[in-house]
């Protein structure tokens, strides 16, 4: 096999920890992790990267989740090995005890990032109503903070939640939604098993 990675560029630090680990150095192409807001653009940016491809890589690992639906009936002539999660989420919450498509809980925002301060729901929401009114804006912070009651904290062993900058974001997030903070255990399982070969149909689509 000749491989290369297609990774969310969210999933950067946890793709690069994986060959530093299992001693591999698979090329790497990272889709812009802003296009999950967009499942659309985020699909025809696959496309247009797998259109792209070098000839000699005749087997893709995908490190990233369905991500609403981005690769439904993408196809192409190479192998695709792709995790079978639904998003970046519940890819990073697998661990050698649980395992599923799906593994958040309602009400909760997951605090996966290497570096904390990557992780900031006031400046998304500022952000995504930064063209509205005040009173419109008031309307959608309300209605963020009564979806949700929590920020996850997941320890994955390649972030650092333990120490007080990750705990200080923490906080800061929760207490934005006037939330409280709580722990689960992660780990970074998936993508070593995708990167070393280990594909157990169970977790993996292999097409």
């Amino acid at each position: 096999m000749n491989c290369i990675i297609m990774a969310c560029g969210s999933l950067t630090d946890y793709v690069r920890a994986a060959q530093r680990k299992l001693g591999t150095n698979y090329p790497e192409i990272y889709l812009d992790k802003a296009l999950h807001a967009d499942p659309a653009a985020m699909r025809l940016s696959i496309l247009e990267k797998l259109a792209s491809l070098p000839a000699e890589y005749d087997t893709l690992l995908i490190a990233m989740g369905f991500c609403g639906g981005s690769w439904k009936d993408v196809r192409t002539d190479r192998k695709i090995v792709r995790p079978r999660v639904d998003d970046c989420v519940s890819l990073l919450l697998h661990t050698e005890t649980s395992a599923g498509y799906n593994l958040k809980k309602e009400g909760r925002l997951y605090m996966k990032d290497v570096k904390p301060d990557d992780f900031d729901i006031e400046r998304v929401f500022e952000k995504y109503t930064k063209e509205m009114e005040s009173a419109a804006k008031e309307k959608i912070k309300s209605s963020w903070k009564a979806s949700y009651s929590a920020i996850c904290v997941v320890d994955t062993g390649i972030n650092s939640p333990d120490t007080s900058e990750y705990r200080k974001c923490a906080e800061k997030n929760a207490s934005w939604i006037d939330g409280k903070v709580e722990r689960l255990k992660g780990s970074n399982l998936l993508i070593e098993k995708l990167i070393s070969g280990d594909w157990d149909e169970r977790l993996f689509f292999i097409e």
